[in-house]
């Protein structure tokens, strides 16, 4: 009888331990079906939000945008708003005057306009892919294409072309990028101190060195801001929980009172920095300098893009306008609201009055 129940023990703990095997199995690969729904989740939410072509789309004609932000008083915020995978980039009249003058920096300034940091390869041959093959095609097809093999990329307006596979050298794939769209470009990666910059191509800094933004976090990067402890908190808050294909925009104004697209120094008065007060400006070369600021995250690295084009337009443009007096209240405002540092870090304290003056009168 001993022997019998042993008999019958064997089979049955067998079947046990095949049961619970099973079961260990269908749990894992439940988990494991989850796991790669999320990874994958953000490249289907990618896909479904195309990008509108601009089919037959004449960029000598494109006229360049009226971007107004200015108001009577300043307020430093977010403002941002909902954006579009296909507004990306933007091309205009400007373009082809914009990257000669883009390609001619990046090979006079070196890495002063591009660089990464070890840890943001990956993101940029991803945004070289991105831009190179999927997007810039779609969207503008009349302007940029891809061989039939797949391996080529053509500006049929500059006739560069470029492999369709980043480049080894991460520096070559900044500068191709940086010479094929207009927006200046940085790339952030969240870490446990917050989203820092771990790559950048920027050929029209508006009065700060970009490679000195290289590394460091967003709290680092805003630090000569007036007011900036008021938004950090959200800013990095709403950074971590921007999703895939969710784009936003918003824009920046300032004044400067020269023509130079790229400005490294000037533009802004820091702590520290001499100045002198009211000075004499030559309105002719004064200029509202508009940027058009956006975000999207990439789908595989989840680095986020921040992406800016520049505007520059006369103030005599803005007078011609009926904006002259707006736009003097608006200078004026920059020492009232919530951040009234902005007045001097602006450098509206150099020159503020002869502004308003000119757009008074």
């Amino acid at each position: 009888m001993h022997d019998l129940v042993n008999l019958t023990a064997v089979p049955a703990l067998f079947c046990l331990t095949i049961l619970a095997i099973t079961f260990v199995a269908k749990r894992w690969m439940q988990v494991r079906r989850q796991q790669v729904k999320r990874q994958e989740s953000p490249a289907l939410l990618e896909k479904s939000l195309p990008i509108e072509p601009l089919d037959d789309f004449d960029w000598k004609n494109s006229q360049r945008r009226k971007l107004r932000p200015f108001k009577p008083t300043y307020h430093i915020t977010m403002a941002i708003q909902a954006d579009t995978p296909s507004e990306l980039i933007t091309i205009d009249e400007d373009y082809l005057d914009r990257i000669n003058m883009r390609r001619d920096l990046l090979a006079q300034l070196g890495s002063t306009v591009h660089g990464f940091v070890p840890g943001g390869e990956a993101s940029v041959r991803e945004l070289y892919t991105y831009l190179l093959v999927d997007y810039l095609p779609a969207r503008f097809p009349s302007l940029f294409s891809i061989s039939p093999d797949g391996a080529t990329f053509t500006n049929t307006i500059t006739g560069a072309t470029f492999s369709t596979v980043p480049p080894n050298d991460i520096n070559q794939a900044l500068r191709i990028l940086g010479e094929t769209v207009e927006e200046d470009l940085f790339l952030l990666q969240e870490s446990p101190d917050g989203h820092g910059s771990v790559a950048f191509v920027c050929c029209f800094p508006a009065g700060f060195d970009p490679s000195s933004k290289l590394g460091k976090t967003l709290a680092e990067i805003h630090k000569p801001v007036p007011s900036y402890e008021k938004i950090r908190t959200s800013m990095e808050r709403f950074f971590g929980k921007l999703e895939v294909g969710k784009c936003v925009k918003r824009t920046n104004w300032s004044v400067q009172t020269h023509t130079d697209l790229f400005n490294s120094k000037g533009n802004h008065i820091k702590d520290g920095d001499e100045y002198q007060e009211n000075e004499e400006i030559d309105i002719t070369k004064t200029f509202l300098r508009t940027e058009l600021q956006t975000l999207t995250r990439l789908p595989k690295t989840r680095a986020i893009l921040f992406s800016f084009k520049t505007y520059l337009y006369s103030v005599q443009q803005i007078k011609d306008e009926g904006l002259g007096p707006a736009f003097a209240d608006a200078v004026e405002g920059l020492g009232r609201g919530n951040a009234p540092g902005m007045w001097t870090y602006k450098s509206a304290v150099r020159w503020g009055k002869r502004v308003c003056e000119y757009l008074r009168s």
